[in-house]
């Protein structure tokens, strides 16, 4: 039996919480190893982020160049290149992974090690190397870091036709000529307007009646709006009851009107024939592969490893961070995880999770940009509001841009003053989505938002009309 080898700290995954975490102990003088199955720098950087944005650039040039006409410019309509498009995707993930090769075989007192590892006992971890090799750690304190993957549903005859994912639709070299979607959430929105975009037929099937269903009516109308005049299909209040393999590409058999109202019969079926298939309705943590029973650390129905206000797992000195916990899927919530595991590790700061501010940005071109809650959301609380709303139209800048589409949307504490979140749906909504996450942090009345010189024309300065609705 291979010898224990020991450690202070062990992270198991190499995202972006958890290789920040090992980045940063190391160098604090705590011997620790680092290990990573082969997805060098995380999710992020490799099939989520900073790929899936790259193309959004792409698609969003290529939409800008073929309506030259609307900002006074006369220009040959581009040709759509799709390997083009991968090859820069490809480009810009390399020199990600590149640089964080020199980081892990450069950071003091941390040792990187490529490859599987699953826990053999409470605090114990074996680790296969890429050569087959085996070794056995320990260390006083194990971070779990092993992120997530695309969520295959069960549905009949799925075994037996090809389909996409998030990470392979990424690696295409021909254009759908006509692309289904199942899920309406993020990821599927992005690509949808991408390969509208580019060229191919996009059609996106929703389970139920409501589009974006954490957005208030109002905002996802109007996103939704954008994305059909671009030519992007929804069907909504369907289920998948079998898909089947045909000459030309897939063959998806739907159940419709799972949500009826008296206009409509419930129980009718309707068949779609597409190029490709892609599935994008969610995500599951990593963790089936890690034998966490040999640890006792608990996990919910999903497989998301349950923690507390800490991170910590209930069993002392294992921690978990990032998508495997089950909190918000986002990189940036990962680099927050770890910043407080790095402050109450390194200086015992009893930092929390408890009550943190958690903004996202869907990169549809308009984005939409959100922190703090909804309207719908503050009238079901009982709480007594204000609410700004203005038309993207009325930005100087956004007409300066050429891209007028989309509202913007806030929500005040009528008697606080207090700026309780927003909803923006414009050109560089998630930049100016950003000035109010400050302003909340820094608990300013709305007043002070409005009140604020920012530079004419920019987006920010939209902040002053909004909120002089109120």
């Amino acid at each position: 039996m291979a010898t224990t080898e020991v450690f202070d700290d062990i992270v198991l995954g190499g995202g972006k919480g958890g290789k920040s975490l090992a980045m940063a102990l190391g160098p604090a003088g705590h011997k620790t190893a680092l290990i990573e199955r082969g997805q060098i720098g995380g999710t992020c950087i490799n099939v989520a982020c900073i790929p899936t944005k790259t193309m959004v650039t792409s698609a969003k040039l290529f939409a800008k160049a073929s309506h030259a006409d609307a900002l006074g410019i006369t220009l040959q309509k581009p040709s759509e290149s799709i390997r083009g498009i991968i090859e820069r995707k490809r480009r810009v993930v390399k020199s990600m992974v590149d640089t964080h090769w020199e980081f892990f075989r450069s950071t003091p007192n941390m040792e990187f090690i490529l490859g599987e590892g699953k826990f053999v006992g409470e605090k114990q971890i074996e680790v296969t190397e890429e050569s087959g090799n085996k070794r056995i750690l320990t260390a006083q304190r194990i971070y779990i870091n092993t992120g997530s993957r695309t969520t295959i549903p069960q549905i009949a005859g799925l075994d037996s036709v090809p389909y996409l994912t998030s990470t392979s639709i990424m690696e295409l070299d021909e254009l759908p000529k006509h692309l289904a979607i199942v899920g309406g959430g993020y990821i599927s929105l992005e690509f949808a307007q991408v390969f509208r975009r580019l060229g191919s037929e996009v059609t996106v099937l929703l389970r139920g009646n409501r589009f974006l269903p954490r957005e208030d009516e109002d905002i996802a109308a109007v996103l939704k709006e954008i994305l059909e005049a671009e030519g992007v299909v929804f069907k909504s209040d369907v289920a998948i009851s079998s898909v089947e393999k045909t000459d030309s590409g897939v063959r998806v058999n739907l159940d419709l009107n799972l949500n009826p109202n008296p206009n409509k019969d419930k129980g009718s079926s309707q068949s779609l024939e597409c190029s490709h298939l892609m599935l994008a309705i969610g995500r599951n943590p990593n963790t089936k592969s890690l034998q966490l029973e040999k640890t006792g650390v608990e996990v919910d129905k999903n497989g998301a490893v349950k923690v507390n206000n800490k991170l910590e797992t209930n069993v002392p000195g294992i921690w978990a961070i990032g998508d495997c916990n089950g909190g918000p899927l986002f990189t940036h919530v990962s680099w927050d995880d770890f910043r407080i595991l790095r402050d109450n590790v390194l200086h015992d700061a009893k930092r929390s999770i408890d009550a943190r501010l958690v903004p996202y940005t869907l990169f549809t071109d308009p984005e939409l940009g959100r922190v703090g809650i909804t309207e719908d959301e503050a009238r079901k609380q009982g709480l007594d509001i204000l609410v700004a709303k203005i038309p993207a139209k009325k930005v100087p800048r956004a007409n300066t841009n050429g891209e007028t589409r989309g509202i913007l949307k806030a929500v005040v504490d009528k008697q606080t003053k207090q700026i309780l979140g927003c909803s923006l749906v414009c050109d560089s909504a998630g930049e100016v989505m950003s000035v109010v996450q400050v302003a909340m942090l820094g608990k300013l009345p709305y007043t002070a938002v409005r009140d604020t010189i920012f530079t004419h024309p920019t987006m920010a300065e939209s902040l002053n009309l909004l909120f002089a609705t109120i």
